[in-house]
């Protein structure tokens, strides 16, 4: 073969060599580029998600904190009214002091040496005298009833507090295993004096296990739902409040006896900053929040609702996950 012809296919493999190398580094190059920006990407994406959490635990938070300004009236009169009595009967029982001393006295005074019968008969005839005068017995009868009295005021301003502790806490960290039915009937304490002048308040509890979850976000959501029920009983009306197991699920219901929820605005019921509420009456988040929150728990929201005759919201919560 002719050395020309062979040195011309050399060199053309040699440029196709190189041209094919040229190509791999390109291509290596733009990968590598592919590679730290999508690393780049991925970074911003995690960041931007880290801080939507943030936002949202805060609007969460910022809501629950809302909600206290509809709780402070309510909860106010619910303690003031325990405090009132506990501070009357603790002026009672301390008019009764005195007398109570001086009966001390009197009982040191019989117990004291005696010179005849006839002085330690007197000492007892006066004891009794004054006894009898100063209704002794009723009064120490009274004393328990004051005792009682108080100690049940107390431990209702205590259930309050307690109450009100677990509803503002910020939930964090692990779940925690809590009864429905109780956190419930505590949340229903804070809004006693909110509901009970217009609301018959009817509440069916079932047999139902304790629940894995963060129970102050749970909190919330009941809240929300007696609150929304109440606003929408404008005169006279009935909330019942059911829970039960259904199969694996924990199911809550709120049922009211309210004006209802038309179509249109059902349709809308969960799109944040949306309410059918008067300006300055609410902040269109609840529902969207409580939404929010019984998802993260894997669960259920569903409302039923009929214009003039009521709504329903019903909560559906897995046990095991």
């Amino acid at each position: 073969m002719d050395i020309a012809v062979l040195e011309r296919a050399f060199q053309r493999e040699r440029k196709q060599r190189k041209h094919a190398e040229e190509l791999l580094e390109n291509k290596s190059r733009e990968l590598f580029l592919s590679y730290e920006e999508l690393k780049e990407a991925h970074s911003s994406l995690s960041e931007a998600h880290e801080e939507l959490k943030h936002k949202q635990r805060q609007l969460v938070q910022s809501e629950k904190m809302a909600s206290i300004g509809v709780l402070s009236a309510g909860v106010a009169h619910e303690i003031n009214n325990p405090i009132g009595f506990i501070l009357s009967n603790i002026n009672t029982f301390s008019s009764y002091m005195p007398i109570f001393k001086n009966v001390h006295s009197k009982l040191l005074n019989i117990t004291e040496k005696t010179e005849s019968q006839a002085v330690l008969y007197e000492k007892i005839s006066m004891a009794a005298v004054y006894l009898k005068d100063e209704e002794v017995g009723y009064l120490l009868e009274d004393a328990g009833d004051i005792i009682e009295e108080t100690t049940e005021g107390i431990q209702r301003v205590k259930e309050i507090v307690a109450g009100l502790k677990d509803f503002v806490r910020e939930d964090q960290g692990e779940k925690e295993s809590a009864n429905i039915n109780e956190s419930i009937q505590s949340t229903l304490k804070l809004l006693s004096n909110q509901l009970k002048y217009h609301c018959e308040i009817i509440e069916n509890y079932g047999d139902i296990p304790d629940l894995p979850c963060h129970i102050g976000k749970l909190n919330q959501v009941f809240m929300n739902m007696m609150v929304n029920a109440g606003q929408a009983i404008k005169e006279k009306g009935t909330i019942t409040i059911e829970t039960k197991k259904l199969g694996n699920h924990i199911m809550v219901s709120f049922s009211d006896t309210g004006s209802g929820i038309s179509e249109e605005n059902l349709a809308n019921l969960y799109t944040p900053f949306f309410t059918t509420k008067p300006v300055g009456e609410g902040t269109g988040l609840g529902l969207s929040i409580s939404h929010g929150i019984i998802e993260e728990h894997g669960g259920e929201i569903d409302v039923e609702s009929e214009l003039g005759k009521g709504t329903t919201f019903t909560i559906k919560l897995p046990v095991d996950r």
